[in-house]
């Protein structure tokens, strides 16, 4: 559970971080390319370089993982600009209903009541934490971005059942980050040369340590006895909406209507559903 609950702390941290952004004028597509080359520094330096990595059964799927997670990056973005940060949200956090049927049906994970009633729990605070503001008028890039988004939990999920044992945990992510670096540098060279401003560089470093940490705890969290991907995935979404909601109202002052309440309402008991599941 302390895992899983690292895994929540730091994917909030990242969404805290980003919001900071815009206030301390970071360039958000830069600073991702340097969170990508800090995170891959700092499994290295935690973890070291693996030895015969060119030998690993989970080499290329890492590539293609590191290439994903920069590719969904820029559609987030693209689907953020046209579409709004609502549906955004809504679209990448609904997408974990991609994984949890991949749990349930590819590896075979206990099928009970209380677990099913935690997902639409949670599916449904997710909608009520979008509000009124959700518009769109194409639904092409966000549907784009909910496969992306579902497939890098689904990749995450496979990969660690199949290929990873714990031990490389560190190393597999650290390979996934510098694969990541790569696609966004090249992409980075493709259409700017100059090299990011002090307040991007400082900004990225702090989101790559912690986004090391968020996919690092979420691969423990999905190698805990007991724990199974269609009950981690959904606990960890929903109290990234709960945790997030909370630290909104504390920290940034912001006020809730009564959608917000129900949704963290939602949120808490959805999980609580979820943790009980495992005994039932």
């Amino acid at each position: 559970m302390t895992y899983l609950l690292l895994s929540i702390l730091s994917s909030i941290g990242i969404l805290l971080i980003f919001k900071l952004f815009t206030r301390f004028q970071v360039v958000t597509r830069e600073a991702i390319m340097v969170n990508y080359l800090t995170a891959t520094l700092t499994g290295l330096l935690a973890f070291g370089m693996k030895d015969a990595i060119m030998d690993a059964p989970w080499l290329l799927p890492a590539a293609a993982l590191g290439f994903l997670f920069y590719s969904v990056f820029r559609i987030m973005a693209k689907v953020t600009q046209e579409n709004g940060v609502s549906i955004s949200s809504i679209v990448t956090k609904m997408s974990v209903v991609v994984p949890v049927v991949v749990g349930l049906t590819v590896l075979d994970e206990s099928f009970n009541l209380l677990k099913i009633i935690g997902v639409i729990l949670g599916l449904l605070s997710i909608i009520l934490s979008a509000g009124s503001s959700v518009k769109s008028t194409s639904w092409l890039w966000p549907a784009i971005l909910f496969v992306g988004s579902g497939l890098i939990d689904t990749s995450l999920q496979l990969i660690q059942e199949w290929t990873v044992p714990e031990n490389e945990f560190g190393h597999f992510s650290t390979t996934v980050f510098g694969f990541a670096f790569i696609t966004a540098l090249i992409h980075h060279v493709s259409i700017k040369r100059k090299l990011p401003e002090r307040p991007t560089m400082i900004g990225g470093v702090i989101l790559g340590i912690v986004n090391f940490s968020a996919l690092y705890f979420i691969l423990k969290a999905l190698a805990l006895p007991n724990w199974e991907s269609s009950m981690v995935f959904p606990i960890n979404n929903f109290g990234i909406i709960a945790g997030s909601t909370l630290i909104a109202l504390v920290a940034f002052g912001e006020r809730l209507n009564l959608k917000g309440w129900l949704s963290l309402i939602a949120a808490a008991v959805s999980i609580l559903l979820l943790y009980l599941s495992i005994e039932w």
